[in-house]
């Protein structure tokens, strides 16, 4: 919007949109979740680990309009800097490897890179099709959002705020030793060493994409006047997602040689 002020009519001036941005990430990077990387174990075949995401927000992470997401990248690297495990990474067009069609279920334990946890609200049409139409939209495969602390199901209005899909079943989502209302969710990982020995490097990064590759494709397959408007400002604007969170282990010694 800033950068096409005068073909959209925006009177606003070049600065007023700088302040509201600035403000926008120091919400997003300052005030709205906390994560903490830890390990686990480590044994002869597999290192565990595990990475706390707790919502500060008063509401669902992420909030408001069903396109916005949050993805968890997380990668191990050896001494070499060579990749030993990786989930959550992006392509070129920031869409998540491993992403399945139409939404990625969640998950409480990620083993294989072709898992990837996405925190989203996922739609379905009256034929039980995925949209991203919201007058289509009858109910959701999906929703892990991340609720705020002191969410509960029993609560009187919890329809109007359902947790769908695996998240459900997950004893880490929104609870700590059996009681609901932490307001977190703990992803585990279970990463494969045999035949790797040495120092291993985590990386875990939290992602916020508000428009992401998958919601708007089915628009833009369309051609139409005001979609081809959009269309180009859209290829012209920066489309990288946020960085949220970023947390490091160094140095974690793992000896997958040992039998």
């Amino acid at each position: 919007m800033k950068e096409h002020r005068d073909t959209l009519g925006i009177d606003a001036e070049p600065e007023h949109f700088d302040e509201t941005i600035a403000a926008t990430m120091k919400m997003l990077q300052e005030k709205t979740i906390d994560t903490e990387l830890q390990t686990d174990s480590i044994t002869n075949d597999t290192a565990y680990f595990s990475l706390a995401i707790t919502n500060k927000a008063g509401h669902k992470f992420p909030s408001g309009y069903p396109s916005r997401r949050a993805t968890v990248e997380f990668v191990v690297l050896t001494e070499t800097n060579d990749t030993l495990f990786q989930s959550g990474v992006m392509d070129d067009t920031y869409e998540v490897y491993g992403n399945n069609y139409p939404f990625e279920p969640h998950h409480n334990y990620i083993s294989s890179q072709e898992q990837v946890q996405i925190y989203e609200t996922v739609n379905a049409d009256l034929e039980d099709g995925f949209t991203t139409v919201l007058e289509y939209a009858s109910y959701s495969f999906k929703d892990n959002r991340i609720p705020p602390s002191g969410f509960k199901t029993t609560h009187e209005v919890y329809d109007t705020t359902l947790i769908l899909g695996a998240a459900l079943e997950d004893s880490d989502f929104n609870k700590f030793n059996g009681f609901e209302g932490s307001g977190k969710d703990v992803v585990h990982y279970h990463i494969p060493i045999a035949g790797y020995e040495g120092n291993v490097k985590v990386e875990a990064t939290v992602y916020y994409q508000s428009l992401p590759p998958r919601w708007l494709a089915p628009m833009l397959e369309e051609d139409t006047p005001e979609i081809n408007f959009f269309k180009n400002m859209y290829e012209e604007a920066d489309q990288s997602p946020v960085v949220m969170s970023e947390d490091v282990l160094e140095d974690v010694y793992v000896n997958g040689l040992t039998k």
